[in-house]
């Protein structure tokens, strides 16, 4: 198994996920969610859709006459998003556990793909793009976002190199797994090989705030895919863990909040 496909999470972990990485995506859920143009009474689909926080805004996008469906191959994730749907939404999100290599739905069927930090996780990238584009409508469109090079961020930069130090190389290499897939060339031709016409991808650093290091991190971590390793460590290994993340983030740390640049490439195609 790869690291990228060890990169699920099950139990209170999800819920973490939604309270903490909701955070961390933020700027980039709306970012993503404009990209795409959402029009009232289009169909989406948010593949890879985790807890569900780009279907949510999805479905305010689209309204009570459109469609949105969350799917995901991780169970624990689509009950957190049951649990965290349902607030005000314009439409109702139907939730899906599903494989993004073999999605369940006819051809044709959707006006929009969604993916927002999922396609570098998927064990074959090809097939689950052909996917995305056989759902999709002729002329449909597919927007997604994957993290750029990890010193584009150095929240996540700090994080593994405070993991290779408490924990082990092998939880270090499972944090940088998410930066997988960040170089452009090497996107841009994964998608047009899929046969997506228009393929744009967009280098793009946004700002992302949170609270104080102290107060977040040690939610964060519990939120990973190796927090039952980090559980295990003795409460002194990991004060040192959490101080370590929080000394290398000391120079972003401003009117009580932790500010820090964001990477990522934010890639459009048409079907």
């Amino acid at each position: 198994m790869s690291r990228a496909e060890r990169w699920q999470l099950s139990g209170n972990a999800a819920d973490f996920y939604e309270r903490y990485v909701r955070l961390l995506m933020e700027p980039w859920v709306h970012g993503l969610v404009d990209v795409a143009a959402l029009q009232p009474a289009e169909h989406v689909l948010d593949v890879a859709c985790g807890t569900g926080f780009v279907a949510r805004l999805a479905a305010d996008r689209v309204g009570a006459k459109g469609r949105v469906v969350g799917i995901d191959l991780n169970a624990s994730m689509i009950e957190a998003a049951r649990a965290a749907s349902g607030q005000g939404a314009a439409t109702t999100i139907e939730w899906r556990t599903g494989d993004a290599a073999a999605l369940p739905f006819e051809s044709g069927i959707f006006d929009v793909v969604l993916c927002q930090q999922g396609v570098q996780f998927f064990p074959d990238r090809i097939q689950a793009l052909l996917e995305m584009r056989r759902v999709l409508c002729l002329g449909g469109r597919l927007a997604f976002t994957v993290w750029s090079a990890i010193g584009d961020t150095p929240y996540h930069a700090s994080l593994a190199d405070a993991l290779a130090r408490h924990l082990s190389a092998e939880a270090a290499s499972m944090a940088r797994a998410p930066y997988a897939l960040h170089d452009a060339v090497e996107l841009h031709g994964l998608v047009a090989s899929a046969g997506f016409r228009n393929v744009n991808v967009r280098p793009t650093i946004k700002t992302t705030t949170l609270p104080l290091p102290a107060e977040f991190v040690p939610g964060h971590l519990a939120a990973l895919p190796m927090a039952q390793e980090i559980a295990r460590l003795s409460t002194e290994r990991r004060n040192a863990l959490v101080e370590e993340i929080t000394e290398a983030l000391s120079a972003y740390v401003d009117r009580g909040q932790l500010i820090f640049p964001a990477g990522v490439h934010v890639v459009t195609a048409d079907a």
